[in-house]
């Protein structure tokens, strides 16, 4: 079923006008003919990855006093930018929005405008360069969220099952595209699928969409998009190792920065096992050293975007070590931190990821 030219701008002209009038406030939100910053968009886009609105908006706030700038945010060092992340999750994004914003600052706090220039900083692929070029500069860019993803689909009553949809929405979207106020555009039609065009429940008889709609004549315009069945996320065993001196009244841990690559890469963790190890082939007996550790309770839960993770936190004093039986080593307690990369860091300096944040909250309860 073909939708009229005509219907499709009347629709879309709808949707403006209702977004002009019952739009969200956001923090990093102009409406046409203003547009917002260039860095609001970078900051709030990145933080959007994977994570609701409402979570965001207080860390995009306190970004943007700590680091009002892209010069401010490209001079912070990477681990107070992944502190202030913590929280978020998937802590690659926040090392790509720092190295991103170190380019951007290099070339003098300017945004590339086109697509094919955004695309090549780290961290900036398709969907995030289209939103930095609508709602910063208000180019026609190509903007699909998950909420878009689902109008489209449903506007077209396009029955393609994900993933394979993603490859023909660009083309139908653009369809929908006006003629004027492209920083609006797809920001509209992510209030409307926040608002109208639910994943569960859609308002039809509501939405300004509604005309030209065709699965909003459906009697379950909500089975679109056509999703596969969800796996259920796998549980990993693991565990943590928190040893702890006292300099005085300070209380220091032993950690070491984790690869860049791979899960929590870049950041600052305990030792630790079976947790990043989807085989799960871990020695449930090993230890990174010989130590007076005690196993504390109960087990802490933490979940990631393809599993859970269930993990054992293990504590024990500096006193209590016997550094030669370090695992895999067995040298000089100054080698073993230089050779691994190890530091004693004061705990009021620790940057640690929200996994690791657990793990030291219940240690705490046990020192």
């Amino acid at each position: 079923m073909q939708i009229h030219t005509d219907i499709i701008q009347s629709d879309i002209s709808e949707l403006l006008a209702w977004y002009h009038l019952a739009g969200r406030k956001l923090p990093w939100r102009s409406y046409w003919p203003e547009l917002t910053s260039a860095y609001h968009v970078f900051l709030s886009e990145f933080m959007l990855q994977q994570t609701g609105v409402s979570t965001v908006i207080p860390y995009f706030k306190n970004f943007i006093e700590r680091w009002p700038t892209i010069h401010n945010l490209a001079t912070a060092s990477v681990d107070d930018v992944t502190a202030a992340w913590a929280g978020l999750g998937y802590y690659a994004r926040a090392r790509n929005m720092h190295k991103t914003a170190k380019i951007i600052s290099q070339q003098g706090g300017v945004f590339p405008q086109t697509i094919s220039e955004l695309l090549v900083l780290p961290g900036v692929g398709p969907y995030t360069a289209g939103a930095i070029a609508a709602f910063a500069f208000d180019k026609p860019a190509i903007v699909i969220d998950g909420n878009i993803e689902r109008i489209v689909a449903r506007y077209f009553n396009l029955k393609t099952r994900l993933p394979a949809l993603k490859s023909e929405l660009p083309e139908y979207y653009k369809k929908l595209m006006p003629l004027q106020k492209n920083s609006d555009f797809p920001q509209a039609l992510m209030d409307l699928g926040n608002q109208f065009c639910t994943s569960s429940a859609p308002i039809c008889k509501d939405c300004p969409l509604n005309t030209g709609c065709i699965s909003a004549k459906s009697d379950n315009p909500e089975k679109l998009p056509n999703r596969p069945i969800k796996k259920l996320k796998p549980t990993r065993q693991g565990q943590i190792f928190i040893l702890r001196r006292k300099q005085g009244d300070i209380s220091e841990f032993l950690v070491y920065r984790r690869d860049d690559k791979g899960l929590l890469g870049g950041l600052l963790a305990f030792p630790s096992q079976g947790w990043d190890d989807k085989l799960q082939k871990f020695d449930i007996n090993w230890r990174p050293v010989k130590a007076g550790w005690i196993t504390l309770k109960p087990a802490i839960k933490h979940i990631f975007t393809h599993f859970r993770a269930e993990l054992q936190v293990f504590l024990a004093e500096y006193e209590t070590v016997d550094f030669s039986s370090w695992d895999a080593l067995g040298n000089a307690e100054e080698d073993i931190i230089k050779q691994q990369k190890f530091e004693w860091i004061a705990e009021n300096d620790l940057h640690l990821p929200k996994l690791m944040q657990k793990s030291l909250h219940l240690a705490r309860q046990h020192l």
